[in-house]
């Protein structure tokens, strides 16, 4: 492992023994190093891979207008995310959200403020990462001394939730965002009644459906078409099936998709177990 840059004493941009370029952290994995040095394992403590969407090129762009103090912001904002969200994040995260910082702290200083288009249904899909965000506004505040608004934290949610996965793209994760939020208007409508969206019950059903969205994106299409179990369910659980098919169609009309009967059933029970409890 070389160096290929130093930011400080504490982070530096080597390539790897596979050829990779990476950003490592530690105290003095830096210090009194140049370009071409080795460094000792030992102290490195936090990596950053940079491969995929993060070609030589696009990371030269990056790093040339990424200040060393947002790379290091967005590395503890990442290490309080991956505690208090229990989640496997994505390493490319840290070059992503540390150019959104720079440009948070920019807009700030001049007094520009921007909402994203999606900020309500970030905030009902996605409850405990953007519960997190707000603190990670907080801590931005706090280190910078630069007053930045709470609308910010809709953005770096969205960054959190694209880094789940690594082989998801902020395109698409803004499209789950929408289909989700198209979903839950349907359901709203269909049982004319709003819900508790912090409650369990509520969440656990979100959680269902962002997976059912990316096995939709991703292909994963179940093929049985076995009606026997599905007439059942819609005898049994009338309104929630109807619901479901509801739900079914619009997605098939909007998105072209192939929901098959073992999501239809699927769906139908996580529905009437949210209209049953709430």
């Amino acid at each position: 492992m070389k160096i290929l840059k130093v930011f400080n004493n504490n982070v530096s941009l080597v390539l790897n023994d596979d050829n990779i370029e990476e950003i490592i952290m530690g105290k003095g994995v830096g210090f009194n190093k140049r370009a071409g040095d080795a460094i000792d394992a030992v102290l490195i403590e936090k990596r950053f891979v940079l491969e995929g969407n993060n070609s030589v090129s696009n990371l030269d762009n990056l790093l040339s207008r990424i200040d060393i103090e947002d790379i290091e912001l967005a590395s503890d904002i990442i290490q309080l995310g991956e505690a208090e969200l229990e989640q496997s994040i994505d390493d490319a995260i840290l070059l992503t959200l540390s150019d959104h910082i720079g440009f948070v702290l920019n807009r700030a200083a001049e007094g520009l403020q921007m909402r994203s288009p999606l900020e309500w249904d970030i905030k009902q899909i996605y409850t405990k990462e953007y519960a997190f965000a707000l603190k990670a506004v907080q801590m931005m505040r706090e280190k910078t001394g630069i007053e930045i608004p709470d609308q910010e934290a809709a953005f770096i949610t969205l960054h959190f939730v694209n880094a789940y996965n690594s082989t998801s793209n902020m395109n698409e994760t803004m499209l789950t965002t929408k289909i989700i939020q198209s979903i839950i208007d349907i359901i709203k409508y269909h049982y004319g009644k709003e819900y508790d969206e912090t409650s369990y019950d509520f969440t656990r059903f979100i959680t269902h459906i962002r997976y059912f969205v990316k096995r939709q994106l991703d292909k994963e299409v179940s093929s049985n078409e076995d009606s026997s179990l599905i007439n059942l369910i819609a005898v049994n659980y009338k309104q929630d099936y109807q619901c479901a098919v509801k739900i079914k169609t619009f997605l098939e009309q909007q998105y072209d998709w192939t929901i098959s009967n073992d999501e239809l059933m699927y769906l139908t029970l996580h529905l009437n177990r949210l209209s049953s409890n709430q």
